[in-house]
């Protein structure tokens, strides 16, 4: 059962499978395996994905889903066979995370849905006592979603410091340069203003 969470090996992950499966979005995927790799290594504090205090990981630019994929075969919470059903029929590891999956706890894929998700399980953490932490990977394109926006305000209104948002300030989506479609620099100062 392998254990190194390396970026080489998820990028490796990431190519076999997209090639595989004739599918993928391989560029986002590549763009966040190196956070990926650093959550599933060594910040994450997750013994068992059915610890219920646990660490919980959001995965919202669900697109990059080949990169958490092979985080999870890594900590071998998924199986190589699993693995190798990605885009398979029959299989739950689709093109978006599905909570099916063991070590996804929510499904996500259009933009915008993973940080209320988050801010949501950070404030039931809090009412359970639980001191586990929410992380949320967003892509910066994602930001252009309004709700994202929204859950920063509910977060900052309920200081939720148990909620981490990551950026993946790729600096590129969909339509071209994320500077041209709309324009979000300085991304840091606008978080720091919440």
């Amino acid at each position: 059962m392998p254990q190194n969470i390396a970026p080489p090996l998820i990028r490796k992950i990431i190519l076999e499978q997209s090639f595989r499966a004739h599918v993928g979005h391989i560029g986002s995927a590549l763009s966040v395996s190196d956070i990926i790799a650093a959550l599933y290594s060594s910040v994450l504090k997750i013994t068992s994905p059915n610890d219920p205090n646990r660490d919980r990981f959001i995965l919202s630019n669900g697109h990059t889903v080949l990169a958490l994929y092979a985080a999870l075969y890594l900590r071998g919470w998924i199986s190589e066979t699993e693995l190798n059903s990605y885009c398979s029929d029959g299989s739950y590891l689709g093109v978006h995370p599905e909570h099916r999956v063991n070590g996804v706890d929510f499904c996500t894929g259009s933009l915008g849905q993973g940080l209320p998700f988050g801010a949501g399980a950070a404030l039931a953490a809090r009412f359970q006592q639980s001191s586990r932490r929410v992380f949320v990977l967003l892509s910066d394109a994602e930001c252009n979603e309004g709700s994202v926006w929204e859950a920063v305000m509910f977060a900052a209104h309920h200081h939720l410091s148990n909620l981490i948002a990551i950026i993946d300030l790729n600096g590129q989506q969909a339509l071209g340069y994320t500077k041209n479609v709309l324009n979000l620099h300085p991304m840091t100062e606008k978080w720091k203003a919440f």
